[in-house]
């Protein structure tokens, strides 16, 4: 940019010039940007005080089943990454799509579990769900400008749906999840949604943040929806197979017409959150969705898949034995037994016995509180007095509850549940 200089009214005189027009202000910095994530923000409200108590913090706001952890990892995740570094033979780049063998693994794995047959020309391996998220939405939506779009997602809402479609330009369209019906989806309301302008159904199953399961009837009736107006569905199924009300149906494995495009990867039922792992994996029965396939392609070179390491490493890890994804989930099982009792015991809270995925919503009543003015309220109030921090249901358009993450030993959860009862009696309607 050119320098700009600016004559004062006494520089004109002194020079000569009687009339100068009139003089523009001078520029400031203007700096915009659109970058608003609502659980952060959230986070920050409800933690911008420290607790008041000598109590330990007990942090069941983010979905890490690291944090204290829950369970060590797969053995293999260890042994076939030191394996990868010390062969000195994956230290260069890798196709953007992912490696060959690292694709492969993943069809192997969804063969095994899922009974899902995929070519590794349909799987692109992607930094975590989080990338997988973003590259999905680049492919389908264009830019607002050139065509007018809308998605529809299941409300309560994983909040990163709705940040990252905001940056498209996207119409996101609610349907509701049904608490009364444990969190199914409000079928009437897919219908009556659906147009030309919808390019996709989200469905999250298990889901964050219900913890549903959903039924095979059930998903059945969304790919009936789905089918009539010719629309793919993105299963997000991050949390496939940590279900205990009964087995995980994928999607996939049920539809014969509609383009499921399913996410998966390492962090949630691996345990392995940072390192970023996860996948793409297209379903097209008809082979109607070519040009999703090529996007992904496309799109994928931009950043080149997860570490060349890691993807050395996936097909060891993708064989861990069912023996030690079972442990794993009897330990979450066992603490979605511990919060529901422990809920069930406090009047004015409630919650739907969650099935699946690592994640329980409480219903706060406001009759039973009324000193709280919404569930930001509750929440801080709770982390403030008992240091106990979970998120606020407004993080997921769901007003009114908090969410439990259900991914710590069964002495801390066992402990959450002693110091709800304690701040709920304190606070409730005499």
């Amino acid at each position: 940019m050119p320098d700009i200089q600016l004559i004062t009214s006494q520089d004109a005189l002194l020079n000569g010039h009687q009339h100068h027009p009139r003089l523009k202000p001078a520029k400031t910095w203007n700096i915009r940007t659109n970058s608003r994530n609502p659980i952060r923000s959230t986070l920050a409200s409800v933690t911008s005080a420290p607790p008041s108590t000598t109590k330990t913090l007990i942090n069941l706001g983010l979905g890490d089943p690291t944090h204290y952890p829950l369970h060590p990892p797969p053995p293999a995740s260890i042994t076939a990454t030191r394996e990868a570094l010390d062969g000195q033979r994956h230290n260069g780049y890798v196709p953007g799509v992912g490696t060959s063998a690292a694709r492969k693994a993943v069809a192997d794995y969804h063969q095994r579990w899922d009974s899902v047959q995929y070519h590794e020309d349909s799987i692109v391996l992607t930094h975590g769900v989080g990338q997988a998220l973003d590259l999905i939405f680049s492919v389908l939506f264009p830019p607002s400008h050139f065509e007018r779009t809308n998605i529809l997602l299941p409300r309560p809402v994983f909040a990163q749906y709705p940040t990252l479609l905001s940056n498209l330009g996207v119409e996101v369209r609610f349907y509701d999840c049904i608490e009364e019906n444990n969190w199914e989806a409000d079928l009437a309301a897919i219908e009556r949604m659906c147009d030309e302008g919808t390019r996709a159904i989200m469905v999250t199953n298990p889901s964050n943040p219900c913890g549903t399961n959903f039924s095979a009837s059930h998903l059945r009736a969304i790919l009936a929806i789905a089918d009539r107006h010719k629309v793919p569905i993105i299963a997000d199924e991050i949390y496939g197979h940590i279900t205990w009300s009964g087995p995980f149906i994928p999607l996939a494995s049920l539809s014969d017409t509609v383009p499921i495009i399913t996410l998966s990867g390492l962090s949630k039922r691996f345990l392995l959150p940072g390192w970023r792992f996860g996948w793409i994996a297209l379903h097209d029965p008809l082979h109607v969705a070519g040009s999703v396939k090529e996007g992904m392609a496309v799109w994928a070179n931009r950043f080149f898949g997860p570490s060349s390491v890691a993807q050395a490493a996936l097909p060891a890890i993708l064989e861990t034995p069912a023996e030690w994804h079972n442990e794993v989930l009897a330990k979450i099982k066992l603490n979605a037994e511990i919060m529901h009792e422990a809920i069930k015991r406090i009047p004015g809270l409630s919650c739907t016995p969650p099935a699946g995925a690592l994640y329980m919503l409480v219903r706060i009543d406001p009759d039973t509180f009324p000193k709280f003015h919404g569930d930001v309220d509750f929440c801080t109030a709770l982390y403030r007095e008992e240091a106990v921090f979970v998120l606020p249901g407004e993080c997921f358009e769901a007003s009114g509850y908090f969410r439990i993450v259900l991914a710590s030993p069964a002495d801390v959860m066992g402990e959450v549940g002693v110091r709800l009862a304690e701040f709920c009696n304190r606070h409730r309607r005499e």
